[in-house]
């Protein structure tokens, strides 16, 4: 897979520019990179003002006449090019055409490197310094493959053109420079091609990882909260919350299992997942947590993972929502679906618990409340437990069903939830 993954990066990039094909990822890269080479170029024009002051040096050791034409180049003229360059590449104009303020920088050192040629009685010095330029050039600034090479052959053709006019070089000598130029024109060029290159498949790897990284992340935000996949990519290695107030709704089709035994799997599936569906739109409508379906139930939760104010009005809202929508929705009998809900709200634990498959559940005597005021519930009706009924009175009507016997409990008030107060 990985080697495949290579090749199809490989294909990606134009083999003549070595830029990738796709203008999007191409402009993308770019972008990605215009900071760290703008640098770059700076640092490069900063370094290359410091070596001409350094050659300055080696000039008065070197040139045995006209050294004072040589150190008005350098010093001069060089100088300050290299200063306005600098200060260029700061201006928002050059800040977006680098290339070409590369281009003008290099052409002025191309011709004063040929007019310290002219001056000096030690030209050989000279041309081997224009082989430095072709070499800071290509292996120092960060341009592309095609611009490296439109530059250095351009810089090339100036400085050998030049150097032929001001001098009378033995055509064997000429030969032997300019095979010099051209292999270090050739050279450096692939070596460019080679590293722009290099840089375009590191970053489509980095793309692919990161599409890759979405899709896992997408994935895990389906079975988890968007919070609790942060803190597990945050480093969390273990998961518990202890709740202090939260609202648990467990709603549970009537009858399901009897009417699926009467069709086939693919009509039960189909009319479950049309009322689950409608009811993830109406979980995320109130900015609830659904925490799981469990056969033909279905557990959604307020105030985990985060706090949030108003949880159980906002659970009470849903519920009322969830027995209109199963109300609309056929059944596997073409009969609209029966729905029993329950709701209860006081302290809990929350958690991810699991390895290869994990999940984000709920545990206490919140959650085993909830789910007996669903089972204890009749048809298409929400029944609550007495704190949800204090929390809920002033704002929902609530009729009075009186003491229900819960296993492990014994009697406990309900009320069913009716509709809204106007």
């Amino acid at each position: 897979m990985g080697e495949s993954n290579r090749s199809d990066d490989r294909a990606a990039l134009d083999r003549l520019t070595a830029r990738i094909g796709d203008r999007r990822l191409e402009a993308r890269f770019l972008a990605g990179r215009a900071e760290r080479d703008l640098r770059q170029i700076r640092f490069a024009m900063l370094l290359g003002g410091f070596l001409n002051l350094g050659f300055a040096v080696l000039d008065s050791l070197v040139i045995t006449e006209n050294l004072a034409p040589a150190l008005t180049i350098r010093i001069v003229w060089a100088v300050p090019v290299t200063a306005i360059g600098y200060a260029a590449s700061h201006l928002a104009y050059f800040e977006a055409r680098l290339d070409a303020l590369v281009w003008i920088v290099m052409l002025t050192a191309t011709l004063l490197f040929a007019a310290l040629n002219a001056v000096s009685n030690t030209p050989d010095v000279y041309l081997s310094g224009f082989v430095i330029v072709l070499f800071f050039l290509q292996l120092l600034l960060p341009m592309s493959f095609p611009t490296t090479l439109a530059v250095g052959v351009s810089c090339t053709m100036v400085f050998a053109v030049i150097i032929t006019l001001i001098r009378e070089i033995p055509i064997g000598h000429l030969l032997t420079i300019y095979s010099q130029f051209l292999a270090t024109l050739v050279a450096g060029t692939f070596a460019v091609y080679l590293i722009n290159g290099f840089r375009r498949l590191e970053f489509l790897a980095g793309e692919r990882v990161g599409q890759q990284r979405k899709q896992y992340f997408d994935l895990l935000t389906r079975i988890l909260p968007s919070s609790i996949v942060a803190r597990m990519e945050g480093g969390e290695a273990e998961i518990a919350d202890d709740v202090p107030d939260a609202a648990v709704l467990f709603a549970d089709i009537v009858a399901f299992t009897e009417t699926a035994a009467r069709h086939p799997p693919g009509v039960v599936i189909a009319a479950l997942n049309a009322l689950f569906k409608r009811f993830d739109e109406l979980v995320s409508r109130h900015d609830l947590e659904k925490i799981k379906t469990i056969g033909d139930a279905y557990m959604v939760a307020g105030g985990v993972p985060e706090p949030r104010r108003s949880h159980t009005h906002a659970i009470a809202e849903l519920a009322l929502d969830m027995l209109q929508a199963a109300a609309a929705l056929p059944g596997p009998d073409d009969e609209p679906l029966r729905v029993r809900i329950g709701i209860h709200a006081g302290p809990l634990i929350a958690g991810v618990i699991g390895e290869s498959r994990f999940g984000y559940d709920l545990w206490g005597d919140t959650v085993n409340l909830a789910s007996r005021m669903q089972s204890h519930a009749e048809p298409d009706r929400t029944q609550v437990s007495e704190a949800v009924c204090r929390e809920l009175a002033d704002a929902f009507e609530l009729e009075p069903r009186g003491p229900i016997e819960v296993k492990g409990k014994g009697e406990v008030n309900a009320w069913y939830l009716t509709g809204r107060k106007h």
